[in-house]
C-alpha cells in the first residue's frame, strides 16, 4: 500500500471534468489514505477541507498537532 500522489487526483479532475476531487482509499486488513486535489487554490482549500471533515469527522483520525 503506497500513498495516492496528487497528481492521480488532477488526472482524474482533468479527465471527468471535475474542479474538485476527494479520494479516500482503504485496505480492509489496515491502512487508510486521502488525496485531494482543487483546479485553482479556492478549490483547493475547499477540498482540503472536505477530506480533513471525512478524515477526522467520518473516519475518526486523529487530529494533526502543530508546532
Amino acid at each position: 500500500m503506497k500513498p495516492i500522489p496528487i497528481a492521480a487526483a488532477q488526472r482524474i479532475a482533468e479527465a471527468y471534468g471535475y474542479d474538485q476531487v476527494v479520494i479516500v482509499a482503504r485496505k480492509v486488513d489496515g491502512g487508510e489514505h486521502c488525496t485531494t486535489y482543487g483546479i485553482d487554490k479556492v478549490n483547493c482549500d475547499v477540498a482540503a477541507r472536505i477530506g480533513n471533515f471525512f478524515k477526522h469527522k467520518l473516519m475518526g483520525w486523529p487530529e494533526e498537532r502543530t508546532k
